[in-house]
């Protein structure tokens, strides 16, 4: 089996290598720039030098200038096309790399999104912000990929079909189409880090304003081949200037479509580089050998037949650069002269928006929901060593809800650096409360983010942080970051109690999928006395349940409630210094260390 090194001298090589054809590329397109100026330098000279005294040969040159020039053009854009190709690889490899050593300043910032200050998990176990497990995930280059893959980590799935689904989507797909697709997908994103999709949606349910009739077109083009005809004969037989009443009444007709005219330039200079760029990637994902894949073959099946995206966006994109030509004043009042050019293709749009509005929707859900799944798959990859869940389901006999349990070898945090991990053994029963205790930083808020977070990669289908883990789907809730809100004029010990009194209706709730459950340092915010009182009392309620989930406290008191599992993390006093080893033991804290870390800080404490 590879190992995370292997991973990373994999992708140390494949950076070499595409280093290498970068570097050609690039000494490619130096000497390609060259060769056009040249071209054009060496063409225009002679044509000057022989025009007076051999015209046909210089127009002649001049024509073949242009030609040379137009052939050079076109291989320089593909070289170019070629060389951000490269240059994308190049991005996803290094971003691979840093993912896989938690190398965060060279790992993309997610889009800033405000977090749910309400959210049952969300804050506490860092789901989303700088350095989160999103943060970690997230290969997406569209806004809406990382929306989607955002909400999955936040709403995890809760049943095991559902679960085990997932994981087979992610199981079909390679490492080698995770890479093309983060690759082509951002290739796609024009201008931005990240391609926003939503315009091109914005333009297909958009009041389509105003519209060419068809019978009017015909009018048109019959006018222009009328005009034509007659100027034609006139030329051959001097009949009059006939053609310049037909071509006024030409003009005429089509001056009363101008807002329509106007309408089409203004889409086509605002969907160009949206509907290109969404070309080169649904090209890829029209391309991508499915064989023996059946979900991934089922999913992909809309880029693979008859209204395949290719074939609808080169008829589009065609379209629109008919509508950029505006650029070009001279061409494009001398097109719109002869033949009704906007207003022809002012009405394809339409046509084709009309067909686009049953197909693009769908096209870009399943880019978006490829763009998630490659993320969790691309994670898997980078950490070989990390281990695929097994769901179960256990149904009680008297019951109708299932029972949640969870069972790991050694489990550690997937955001703490490997050389500074440490992981532990662990076993949930069903229907418990455990009790963790232990000093100060030994571990306690760690390890219960721990057991969340791979939770949550559990249950959206991923790959977990452990050697093994068996768990039953849970509704997850924590109470561990709690804070004050001066807005709303909370102490923080009104804070906590608000959220651990939505802990309990979640634990009440008539709900089919029990809770797991996760509270650091329980009541807090209080004195002594009543911190111990209300504890007991709350871990009574919490017993009496429908979930399982674990308490730290400080409080070695609480460990006498009846019903409750202890387990502690210790520590010791060597050479003067607090040292931890964060590992997992069975029962109660043997002793407490804040009065230690007071000394050892040089604050005067009260040994008696």
């Amino acid at each position: 089996m590879p190992t995370r090194t292997d991973r990373l001298t994999l992708l140390d090589r494949n950076i070499t290598r595409v280093q290498s054809r970068l570097a050609a590329l690039s000494r490619r397109n130096d000497r390609l720039s060259t060769v056009r100026l040249l071209v054009v330098l060496t063409g225009a000279v002679l044509t000057l030098l022989l025009w007076n005294n051999f015209q046909p040969v210089a127009l002649s040159l001049a024509l073949l200038t242009a030609i040379a020039f137009t052939g050079l053009v076109i291989l320089h854009r593909r070289l170019r096309s070629r060389l951000r190709s490269a240059q994308d690889w190049l991005h996803v490899h290094r971003t691979h790399i840093a993912r896989a050593t938690l190398d965060w300043s060279h790992i993309p910032a997610p889009p800033r999104r405000d977090a749910q200050a309400d959210h049952p998990f969300e804050l506490d176990l860092d789901i989303t912000g700088s350095q989160s497990l999103l943060h970690l995930l997230d290969t997406t280059a569209t806004h809406q990929g990382h929306d989607l893959l955002r909400h999955w980590l936040l709403n995890p799935l809760l049943t095991a079909d559902a679960i085990t689904a997932r994981q087979a989507q992610v199981r079909e797909l390679s490492a080698r189409f995770t890479t093309a697709l983060a690759r082509s997908s951002r290739g796609a994103a024009v201008g931005d880090s990240r391609l926003d999709t939503e315009p091109s949606l914005q333009w297909l349910t958009a009041d389509a304003g105003p519209q060419v009739p068809a019978r009017l077109l015909i009018v048109l083009a019959g006018l222009c081949l009328l005009t034509a005809v007659l100027f034609i004969i006139n030329q051959v037989a001097q009949i009059g200037p006939f053609w310049a009443i037909s071509f006024v009444i030409y003009v005429a007709i089509s001056l009363t479509q101008l807002p329509a005219a106007a309408s089409f330039r203004i889409l086509a200079f605002g969907l160009r580089d949206v509907f290109q760029s969404l070309d080169s990637v649904f090209r890829f994902l029209e391309r991508v050998d499915t064989a023996g894949k059946p979900t991934l073959t089922a999913r992909l099946q809309p880029f693979k037949g008859t209204d395949r995206p290719s074939r609808q966006l080169r008829s589009l994109n065609l379209t629109l650069a008919a509508g950029s030509l505006q650029g070009n004043v001279i061409l494009w009042a001398t097109l719109n002269a002869l033949v009704p050019w906007d207003l022809f293709f002012a009405y394809r749009l339409g046509q084709q928006r009309a067909t686009l509005r049953g197909l693009l929707p769908q096209w870009l859900t399943i880019w978006h929901e490829l763009e998630a799944l490659a993320a969790l798959r691309t994670f898997g990859w980078l950490n070989p060593e990390y281990a695929r869940p097994q769901i179960t389901v256990t149904q009680k006999a008297d019951e109708a809800y299932l029972v949640p349990t969870m069972v790991a070898a050694l489990i550690g945090h997937p955001l703490i650096a490997h050389e500074n991990r440490i992981c532990n053994d662990f076993r949930l029963q069903s229907n418990t409360v455990v009790l963790l205790t232990g000093s100060n930083m030994s571990g306690k808020s760690s390890f219960l983010r721990t057991l969340g977070i791979n939770r949550v990669l559990a249950q959206v289908g991923s790959v977990v942080c452990a050697e093994s883990l068996s768990l039953e789907p849970a509704r997850l809730f924590s109470v561990i970051r709690v804070s004050d809100s001066l807005a709303a004029g909370y102490s923080y010990f009104y804070a906590e109690v608000l959220r651990l009194k939505a802990l309990l209706d979640a634990l009440k709730a008539d709900d089919p999928t029990p809770l797991f459950y996760l509270i650091d340092e329980i009541f807090k915010g209080t004195n002594n006395r009543e911190r111990l009182l209300g504890s007991q009392a709350y871990l009574t309620a919490l017993m009496a349940g429908r979930g399982s989930g674990l308490v730290s406290t400080h409080d070695l008191e609480l460990a006498t409630v009846p019903g409750l599992l202890n387990y502690h993390f210790a520590d010791q006093v060597a050479d003067g210094e607090l040292r931890f080893d964060y590992r997992l033991r069975e029962g109660v804290s043997p002793s407490t260390n804040a009065l230690r870390i007071m000394a050892l800080a040089g604050l005067p404490v009260d040994s008696r």
